[in-house]
C-alpha cells in the first residue's frame, strides 16, 4: 500500500518599510483632513474620508499570509488576506518542475536569462531569511517562484523528484 505524503506550511509576509510608511502617511493625512475640515472648510472632510478608506483597505493588504500545501506531487499555494479571505494563488505539479534550489544557487542562473521568465514571490519577503528557496516550473512559460518551505517540505519534494531538488548542506540526510 502506497503512503501519501502531505505537508502544510503557513508563511506570514513581513510588510516592507515603504508599506509601513505609506500606511502612516495615510493615517496622518486622515487626521489632518479631518481637523482641517472641521475647523476651516467642510469639503476637506471628503479628503479625510478618502484617506480613511485608503488606510483601511491598504491595512488589510498588509496582513498577508501564504499557505503552501504539498500533496503527492502537487503544490498548492493560497493567499490569505487579513486572516479572513482565502484566494487560490497557484497550483503546480512536480512533473513540470525544472529545478528547486536555495535562492542564489548556481543551478538557477541559466533560468534568469530566459525571455519568458515570470517571477512570482510567495515568500515572507525577508531577503536574509535562510529558508528561501526558488522553484522553476515549465509549462505556459517559465515561472520562477520564491518560497519559504520548511525542511520537511523540501525533504518530501526531494523524495518525489531527487534529481531536480538541491537541498542545503545542513538539510541533506
Amino acid at each position: 500500500m502506497e503512503q501519501s505524503s502531505y505537508c502544510e506550511v503557513l508563511v506570514k509576509v513581513v510588510p516592507t518599510r515603504l508599506d509601513r510608511a505609506v500606511q502612516r502617511l495615510l493615517w496622518s493625512l486622515f487626521v489632518f483632513f479631518l481637523l482641517a475640515g472641521m475647523v476651516f472648510f467642510l469639503p476637506l472632510l471628503l479628503g479625510a474620508l478618502a484617506c480613511l478608506i485608503g488606510a483601511l483597505v491598504r491595512g488589510r493588504g498588509l496582513k498577508l499570509e501564504y499557505e503552501y500545501q504539498y500533496l503527492d506531487g502537487s503544490l498548492r499555494i493560497d493567499r490569505i488576506i487579513a486572516m479572513t479571505k482565502r484566494k487560490k494563488a497557484g497550483r503546480y505539479e512536480l512533473e513540470n518542475l525544472a529545478v528547486m534550489a536555495p535562492e542564489g544557487h548556481e543551478r538557477l542562473q541559466e533560468y534568469l536569462k530566459r525571455p519568458d521568465l515570470k517571477r512570482v514571490d510567495y515568500s515572507s519577503r525577508v531577503p536574509e531569511a535562510e529558508d528561501r528557496y526558488v522553484m522553476v516550473f515549465h509549462g505556459g512559460g517559465t515561472q520562477y517562484l520564491t518560497l519559504n518551505p520548511t525542511p520537511e517540505m523540501v525533504q518530501l519534494i526531494w523524495r518525489a523528484a531527487p534529481g531536480k531538488v538541491v537541498r542545503r548542506k545542513t538539510q541533506a540526510i
